[in-house]
C-alpha cells in the first residue's frame, strides 16, 4: 500500500476523485501529508460517504488542526504521524462547462395547413458550479470523475422536455406555423433559461447561458414539404408587399407635394368666378391655403393673360430639398413648392433645407430668398 506525501490534480474536470495514476486506490495518506489545492479549486474529504474537512485553495500540511471531522472519524490522537484512508474529491468552481444538448422529434399541428409537422430542436448551454458542497451531496455518489459529458447525460431529460414544452407552449400561444419556429429561437431561449436554472441550482450549478440555436422541420415527408413551399411562397409575397409599403410610406410626403400641384391646377381652372371655382375656394378657404395660393396664381395668369400661355418652367430653380424628419431629404422641387408648403404649414421655420451652393443644410428661416415670407403672419386680435 503507497503512503502519499503530495495531493493535488490540474486537470479541468468539473469533479475529479483524487486515486493513483494507475487507477488504484490502495494508498494511504498520513498526517503532514501535503494538500495542494488550486486557483479556483476547493478540496472536499470524504470517509465512509460524508463529506468532512473543506479546504480552499493553497498549499495545506494535514494536521489534526485542519482536517478536525476526519481525525475525530479515525480517531487520529494528536501528534499522531499514523497513516490512514479518506477519498479527496476536488470541485472545479470556476470554470463554466459548455455542453450541447438535442431533443428528438415531435408533432406540431400547423394552424393554417391543420396537419402535422415533425420538429426537433438543438442548442448549447453553459454552468459553473456554485454550491460545491451541495453539488457534492447530490452528484457525486460514486463517481470517479464529472465531466461535460457526464452532465450533459444526466440533465438531459430535464433539458430536453423544459424545452419541447415551451415550444409547444409559444407556437400555441403566438400562433405560430412550425414552419417559423425558427424565428423565436431567442424567444424559446429566454422562456426555457430560468426553468432549467431553477432545476439546475438544487444541485448546486449555475446556468450562464441557454441557447436554442435552431428548430429545423424534417421535411422528408412529402405533405411538409408542399407546405414548406407555400409558407415559402407565402412570405415572399408578404416581404414584398411590406416593401411595397415602406417605399410608398417614404414618398408620402412628394405624393402629398404632388397632390398640392392638382389641386392648384383645379383652382386656376376654377378661378373665372364658377360655381365649381366657388366650392373649391370654399375648401381652400376651410384649409387655410387659398388666398396664398390664390394670390400667386392669379398673378401668374395676369402676366401670362396676353398670350394665353404658360409660362416656361426655369429648370435652374427647381433644385431646393427638404427634411421634414430631419433624416430623410425630399425633392428636388422648386421654391414655390416651398412656400405654398410654408404657408400650408407643412413647413416651418426650422424644418431642414438645402440648394446647391450651400454647404450645409440650414432652417428655412436661415435661406434669404424666404425673409420676405418670414414676419408677415397678422398680429394676435386683441
Amino acid at each position: 500500500m503507497a503512503l502519499i506525501d503530495v495531493v493535488f490534480y490540474n486537470g479541468d474536470d468539473l469533479v475529479h476523485k483524487w486515486q493513483l495514476k494507475n487507477g488504484s486506490q490502495d494508498y494511504q495518506l498520513k498526517l503532514g501529508s501535503q494538500l495542494v489545492v488550486r486557483e479556483s479549486q476547493i478540496a472536499v474529504f470524504f470517509k465512509e460517504g460524508k463529506i468532512l474537512d473543506v479546504f480552499e485553495p493553497g498549499t495545506h500540511t494535514l494536521h489534526t488542526n485542519n482536517i478536525p471531522l476526519l481525525s475525530k472519524l479515525v480517531n487520529l490522537p494528536f501528534g499522531s504521524t499514523s497513516p490512514f484512508f479518506a477519498e479527496v474529491y476536488f470541485v472545479n468552481n470556476a470554470v463554466l462547462f459548455d455542453a450541447k444538448f438535442g431533443i428528438h422529434s415531435f408533432n406540431l399541428i400547423e394552424p393554417q395547413f391543420k396537419i402535422p409537422v415533425s420538429v426537433s430542436a438543438r442548442g448549447s448551454y453553459a454552468v459553473k458550479v456554485s454550491d460545491p458542497i451541495k453539488f457534492l451531496k447530490q452528484l457525486t455518489g460514486t463517481s470517479i470523475v464529472i465531466n461535460r459529458d457526464v452532465l450533459r447525460d444526466y440533465f438531459r431529460g430535464i433539458i430536453s422536455q423544459t424545452v419541447k414544452n415551451s415550444i409547444v407552449e409559444i407556437s400555441k400561444k403566438d400562433n405560430i406555423s412550425p414552419l417559423a419556429l425558427e424565428m423565436v429561437c431567442d424567444e424559446v431561449s429566454k422562456s426555457v433559461m430560468p426553468i432549467v436554472g431553477e432545476v439546475l441550482s438544487e444541485y448546486g450549478l449555475e446556468i450562464k447561458l441557454f441557447n436554442i440555436e435552431g428548430i429545423p422541420v424534417d421535411d422528408s415527408d412529402p405533405k411538409v414539404l408542399a407546405i414548406i413551399q407555400d409558407f415559402q411562397r407565402i412570405m415572399s409575397e408578404d416581404i414584398e408587399e411590406r416593401m411595397r409599403l415602406k417605399r410608398r410610406a417614404e414618398n408620402i410626403e412628394t405624393f402629398k407635394v404632388e397632390r398640392s400641384f392638382d389641386t392648384s391646377e383645379k383652382l386656376a381652372e376654377n378661378l373665372g368666378g364658377t360655381e365649381g371655382g366657388s366650392n373649391i375656394l370654399g375648401a381652400m378657404i376651410g384649409l387655410g391655403v387659398a388666398t396664398p395660393l390664390a394670390n400667386s396664381l392669379s398673378n401668374s395668369v395676369g402676366q401670362n393673360i396676353s398670350t394665353n400661355q404658360p409660362p416656361e418652367l426655369s429648370e435652374s430653380k427647381i433644385n431646393y430639398h427638404y427634411s421634414l424628419d430631419g433624416k430623410n431629404k425630399i425633392g428636388p422641387v422648386s421654391f414655390d413648392v416651398l412656400i405654398q408648403l410654408f404657408n400650408s404649414k407643412v413647413l416651418n421655420n426650422e424644418t431642414k433645407v438645402w440648394k446647391p451652393g450651400l454647404a450645409n443644410w440650414v432652417m428655412f428661416s436661415e435661406l434669404p430668398e424666404s425673409s420676405n415670407l418670414l414676419g408677415n403672419e397678422p398680429p394676435e386680435i386683441s
